[in-house]
Formats: structure tokens, sequence, C-alpha cells
């Protein structure tokens, strides 16, 4: 583990639950924890507390509205979604847009949609996820493939000079440690060759999401429960899919594409 000078880290801290989840298993911590410069958080009252463990904010439903830094130190305004926000929360609230920023001669700038997997994503045990990052900050924000085709082709309806897209094929079944792994690997090896600095920052640890085991059925209503049948389900997996289940990953676009990005 990385040595910390006493100065760098903030020792003795607490939580009570419902805030820091373990990265891999997703289980939830409760207890003291430290954190040092860099922003990251490891249980035990400090580094010679061990074992020292690491754990990440459980932040899928967490927005910050108002002013935020950027990775390089940029400051922003407006409404910042993190890559866990759910669709239906980005649509209630909003779509986030920096007041005093151009509207790019009234084209669209990339809109927080997640694409979520279908049964048939599931069966092929991957899928694609889209991702835009605007050139002359390291922002980055999840869209759906008609956008990415939009900006992949320069559309002349996008802000496609200001935003680079990206496909990201992403596991989602098989061994749970070999998915995580593999995920976190594919994002770093994007980070590194496109100089995507800050991306694997960026998707907080949660390089599980979506994730299944190698046996799952489809509940009535949607959503995925572990085990080839009822009978056989230990865990409900709280995603419901899309009612079309074609081989292309969907989702549901905002009434207003405009309006998003960060």
């Amino acid at each position: 583990m990385t040595y910390y000078p006493k100065s760098q880290i903030k020792p003795n801290l607490y939580t009570n639950g419902n805030e820091y989840i373990f990265p891999l298993t997703e289980e939830e911590y409760i207890g003291y924890y430290y954190e040092v410069s860099t922003g990251d958080t490891f249980t035990g009252k400090h580094p010679d507390d061990g074992p020292n463990k690491r754990i990440i904010l459980d932040d899928h439903s967490i927005m910050d509205i108002g002013t935020g830094i950027t990775l390089d130190g940029n400051e922003v305004k407006g409404t910042i979604y993190p890559p866990e926000t759910p669709n239906d929360v980005i649509q209630k609230l909003g779509h986030g847009y920096y007041p005093g920023e151009p509207r790019f001669n009234d084209r669209s700038i990339p809109t927080p949609i997640q694409t979520r997997p279908t049964k048939k994503d599931y069966d092929l045990g991957v899928f694609s996820r889209y991702i835009a990052k605007k050139n002359n900050e390291n922002t980055y924000v999840e869209i759906n493939k008609e956008q990415f085709i939009k900006f992949q082709n320069r559309d002349e309806d996008v802000a496609w000079d200001l935003y680079t897209p990206k496909e990201i094929l992403w596991q989602i079944k098989g061994d749970k440690t070999q998915t995580y792994t593999t995920n976190r690997n594919i994002i770093k090896l994007v980070e590194n060759r496109e100089k995507w600095y800050g991306f694997t920052q960026w998707f907080k640890d949660r390089f599980l999401k979506y994730y299944i085991g190698k046996d799952f059925h489809v509940m009535p209503d949607g959503s995925i429960m572990e085990g080839k049948t009822h009978e056989n389900g230990k865990n409900l997996i709280s995603i419901k899919l899309p009612k079309n289940t074609s081989t292309q990953s969907n989702s549901t676009t905002p009434n207003n594409p405009s309006g998003g990005g960060y």
C-alpha cells in the first residue's frame, strides 16, 4: 500500500452505514475509516490499524448541484450526474447544463443516458456502453447508442467537434472477480491509449455494474433474479429490462436531448 505522511491522512473517521461499500463485493461498510490526500478511503482508524481495505461511496443516486471541480482543476457549474444516476432521476430533475455555456448554435451536447442490457445481452455476457468526453477537459458523460452514432458520424445536429465518443465493451456475466478485473482493465486501457486522464477514477470502482452470475431468469416484471428458476433464485438483481429484447441494447431518451452533458 502507498505510504502517506501523517499530514496527508484524516484519521478516526466513522460511518454509520448507507455511505460506503467494498468495491468488489458491494457489501456495506460500517465502522472507522480514514481518508488520504487523493480522496481514497480505507478501513481502520489509521494506516497502522489494519487490515486497511479500500471502501468507496455508495453514490448511485447522488448528484452534485452547484459548483464542482473537474479532475484537471477547472471549475464548472450546473448539475453533475455520476455514472450511476438512474435515468428517471435525470429526467425528473433536469439535464446537466452549465449557465453561461454556449449552446453551440442550437447543436446538441451529450445528454446523460444509461444504456441498459437486454436479456440477449445477458445471454451473450457482454454489451456496449457509450461514453462522450469533452475535448478541452477531463469530463465524461455516459450516453446512449443513438447519440454515439451522431457524434461518431459528425452529425450537424450535435457538437461533434467539442466531444469525443467511445464505445466500451462491458462484461456482465461470468466469474465475479474476472468480470471486475476485465472491465477495469478495459477502462484503464482506454485511459492510457486515448489519454483520457481520470477516466478510470470516474467509474468510482463500479466495474460490476449490471453484473449477474452465470445462471439467471427474468421475472414477469422484467427484473432479473439469480438462478435458473425462481425456486433456485438467491438474489434479486434490481434491473428491469426493456420490453424490447432485440440484440441491440435499449434505453429511454429524455424529451429534451439538447440540454444534457457535463
